[in-house]
């Protein structure tokens, strides 16, 4: 464990809530972020144990010619089974949370941000000190879902169903980024989110 860990930041929201958009902007003022979903692919890279595991779980129906995961045909099955989407996270998110604390180790800077979608239905991380929540309302969600993805009304709602509701993640946020405006009233949000961690990492280094 570091002596001065960094002041950590999650960073969280619903699916097409804009949160790479966000994330985004804070690393254009140099801020370390750490993306648990990028974490995620990296872990299941062909023959990785993680791969492994799900390939036994799963069977060769979720591979591609080239052995690797076939993201959609996996992602439709964790919507539609909730007993596959536990398998999958048992295998995932030990390994994930594992990445954190490396990645978070490395950080030379006095905070950080932690992307993490499933915040809400997972629990708290170790060593978070405030959350941060990308919100807007279940119908952009669905509207920029449907945009996405291609997707129909009936999928992209499906793919909400799954997730924890917005009172929920309302519920475990310190601080709420509205996300339904333009990129440019994002990017002034996030630059007076990012002299509000800067100083509480400050004082937080002060003992305060």
């Amino acid at each position: 464990m570091q002596a001065n860990p960094p002041f950590t930041i999650a960073l969280t929201g619903g699916i097409a809530a804009g949160k790479t958009l966000v994330s985004d902007e804070f690393k254009k003022l140099g801020v370390a972020v750490i993306d648990t979903d990028i974490i995620a692919h990296q872990i299941v890279e062909p023959g990785l144990p993680a791969w492994l595991e799900i390939e036994r779980a799963f069977g060769a129906r979720i591979l591609d010619k080239n052995g690797r995961l076939r993201r959609k045909h996996l992602r439709e099955l964790i919507f539609t089974d909730p007993r596959a989407r536990k398998k999958l996270e048992s295998i995932l998110h030990p390994r994930i949370r594992k990445e954190v604390s490396r990645a978070i180790a490395k950080v030379k800077h006095d905070h950080c941000i932690l992307v993490i979608p499933l915040l809400a239905e997972r629990g708290s991380y170790p060593n978070i000190d405030r959350v941060l929540l990308v919100d807007v309302d279940p119908e952009t969600q669905i509207t920029r879902l449907m945009a996405r993805d291609n997707s129909s009304r009936q999928q992209a709602e499906r793919a909400l169903a799954s997730q924890a509701g917005r009172e929920q993640r309302l519920a475990i946020a310190d601080d709420v980024l509205e996300n339904s405006g333009s990129p440019e009233m994002t990017r002034l949000a996030v630059a007076k989110l990012n002299g509000l961690y800067s100083k509480l990492a400050a004082e937080r280094q002060l003992g305060r």
